[in-house]
């Protein structure tokens, strides 16, 4: 079965990264990110985040996300409900207000020195009709991803592998497979609270008219509480 889904998702890539003209883009990403315990099982958690594009020339977006989270199942399974408030540059060619309502749940398993997850997102972005019209609003996502950890023993290092899939579940003209995201990151343990992580990131467009790859290098600051 693994090995069937693995050959799945190459094809899928593969016939996706045929199309003939891509465009290629390159851009930063700096954030900030909290976790502090509620009591028990419950959690919270708050991120900021800038975003450079177009070969760094163009501020992207600025997104501020707080969420509220359960961990059940001895500490494997992880439901968390976030909300976004975001400052994107859309195509029109001005800064607009968004917001985001998502709902995931992560299972996580180890082994050894490894650490495996799945994560499964549903995502619903709503636009400011005040600002432009919009085809769909809100505009749902149904993201899916797999994470791998490694951190060594007595390490103050971790190293991570991650690769998700976006499917558009409400667009009758663009819907379906049409994003891949892969992450690769190495962070830094700098105290018992902080840690760093530098990452690089790649997003491909798939089965879309005008496919984009961009890459994306950045950094964030972790603090758990």
């Amino acid at each position: 079965m693994k090995r069937l889904l693995l050959i799945l998702l190459v094809l899928l890539t593969v016939g996706a990264f045929a199309q003939s003209e891509r465009t290629t883009d390159f851009g930063g990403i700096v954030s900030a990110e909290a976790e502090a315990g509620l009591g028990g099982p419950w959690g919270l958690s708050a991120e900021e985040e800038l975003r450079f594009d177009h070969n760094f020339s163009q501020f992207d977006r600025w997104l501020n996300s707080m969420g509220v989270d359960y961990t059940c199942l001895h500490n494997r399974m992880n439901i968390g409900l976030t909300a976004d408030y975001i400052r994107r540059y859309n195509d029109r060619g001005y800064y607009e207000n968004r917001g985001r309502l998502g709902l995931q749940v992560t299972y996580t398993e180890e082994y050894r020195r490894f650490k495996f997850q799945v994560r499964s997102k549903a995502m619903g972005t709503f636009f400011d009709e005040r600002t432009g019209e919009h085809r769909v609003n809100p505009r749902l996502y149904w993201r899916n991803r797999l994470k791998v950890t490694y951190q060594p023993m007595n390490s103050r290092w971790k190293y991570a592998f991650s690769t998700e899939l976006f499917w558009l579940a409400n667009d009758p003209k663009k819907g379906g497979l049409d994003n891949l995201r892969t992450v690769f990151s190495v962070d830094y343990r700098l105290t018992r609270q902080y840690t760093l992580s530098a990452f690089a990131r790649m997003d491909n467009d798939l089965w879309v008219n005008e496919p984009v790859d961009r890459f994306y290098f950045g950094l964030t600051l972790k603090a758990k509480y």
